[in-house]
C-alpha cells in the first residue's frame, strides 16, 4: 500500500501520516508544495500525480486530501486557490491514476458545510447550507472531487466536526481548545466571541485520523468506484462553558477571557451537534479531559 497525505505538516495530515505508517503503509515522498504561490503548487501536485502513478506501479494506493489553509473566519481571499489547487491533483490523478486498486480522500467540514441547515444533529442525510467562505469552499471541493474522479475512482469525502490537538496552528485563528490552553499558559486574556452555550462536537485528531484511514480503507479497490459522504465525529456534544471549565480542571488555573463581539461570529451557530456516519466505538475515543491535558501540555512545552 502507498498512500499520499497531501497537506502532511499540518495536525490532521501528520496524524494521517502516523497511521498510515503503524499500519505499515509506504508513505509517498511528495515535493514539497509551495502553497503560497498558487501557480507552482499546481504545478508541484501535477508533477507529484505523475509521479506517483509510476512509483505505485500496481500496489494498492491511496490520496488523502488533508490541505488548506482557510478557516470558518476567512473571507472570500485565497478560497480560489485552494479550490484549484485540488482540481488540479484529481484532474491529473483521474487522466492517469495508478495501475493497482485505489481510492481517494477528500477532508471537508461538518461545521462548515452545515453551519445554516436546520435541525441539528446533523448527519449525512442533513442538507448542507453553507452560510460562510469557508463553508462553500468545503462543499464546491465535494462537488469537484464527484465531478473529477467519482465513478472513476472510489472518493470518500469527510465532513469533520471540530478537531483538536497539539499541533493545532493557532496563528490561523482557528482550534477554540488549542487557543484556550494557550492563553491559559501564557495567562493573556482571549477575546470570546460566541455564547457559552456554544455546542460544539469536539473530536481528537489521532481519533479522527484513525476514522478517516478506516473509511478510506474500506473503499480501496471498490467496484463499481462508489462515493462516499462520511460525517467524521465523536458523536459527543460539549458547550464552549463546559471546554472552559474542563481545562481549568487540568491547567488548575483560570482561562483568562475577555468577552466581546467579532464580525467573524455571524458564522458561528449556536448547535452543531452532529451523527457520525463512520462507526465510533465510543470506549476507544480519547475522552475530552485526556485529550485537552494533552494540548495543555504542549502549551507549557512551547512556552518554556
Amino acid at each position: 500500500m502507498l498512500v499520499w497525505v497531501v497537506g502532511s505538516g499540518g495536525m490532521l495530515g501528520s496524524a494521517l501520516v502516523l497511521r498510515a505508517r503503524a499500519q505499515a503503509a509506504d508513505v509517498f515522498d511528495a515535493t514539497p508544495v509551495p502553497w503560497a504561490d498558487p501557480v507552482a503548487a499546481q504545478q508541484v501536485l501535477r508533477a507529484d500525480a505523475e509521479r506517483l502513478a509510476d512509483t505505485a506501479g500496481d500496489r494498492d494506493w491511496a490520496v488523502m486530501w488533508a490541505a488548506g489553509a482557510s478557516v470558518v473566519s476567512s473571507g472570500a481571499h485565497g478560497v480560489d486557490a485552494e479550490r484549484a489547487a485540488l482540481r488540479t491533483l484529481l484532474g491529473r490523478i483521474a487522466e492517469r491514476p495508478p495501475a493497482g486498486p485505489g481510492a481517494v480522500f477528500v477532508t471537508s467540514s461538518a461545521g462548515g458545510v452545515y453551519a445554516g441547515s436546520s435541525g441539528p444533529p446533523f448527519s449525512t442525510d442533513s442538507e448542507p447550507r453553507p452560510i460562510s467562505p469557508y463553508g462553500q469552499l468545503k462543499l464546491d471541493q465535494e462537488t469537484d472531487a464527484r465531478e473529477l474522479v467519482g465513478g472513476r475512482i472510489p472518493l470518500v469525502l469527510g465532513r469533520f466536526s471540530n478537531l483538536y490537538g497539539p499541533g493545532h496552528n493557532t496563528e490561523k485563528g482557528q482550534g477554540l481548545i488549542a487557543m484556550l490552553c494557550r492563553a491559559c499558559v501564557r495567562r493573556a486574556p482571549l477575546n470570546l466571541y460566541v455564547p457559552m452555550d456554544t455546542v460544539r462536537d469536539y473530536l481528537y485528531v489521532d481519533d479522527a485520523a484513525d476514522l478517516a484511514w478506516r473509511a478510506t480503507m474500506s473503499a480501496v479497490g471498490e467496484q463499481p468506484a462508489g462515493v462516499h459522504v462520511e460525517v467524521v465525529a465523536s458523536g459527543r456534544a460539549a458547550t464552549v462553558g463546559e471546554v472552559i471549565a474542563t481545562i481549568q480542571a487540568v491547567a488548575h488555573r483560570r482561562v483568562p477571557l475577555a468577552l466581546g463581539t467579532d464580525a467573524s461570529a455571524r458564522h458561528q451557530v449556536p448547535d452543531l451537534r452532529l451523527v457520525p456516519s463512520v462507526d465510533v466505538d465510543a470506549s476507544t475515543l480519547t475522552t475530552l479531559p485526556a485529550g485537552i491535558k494533552r494540548v495543555f501540555d504542549a502549551a507549557i512545552s512551547r512556552a518554556v
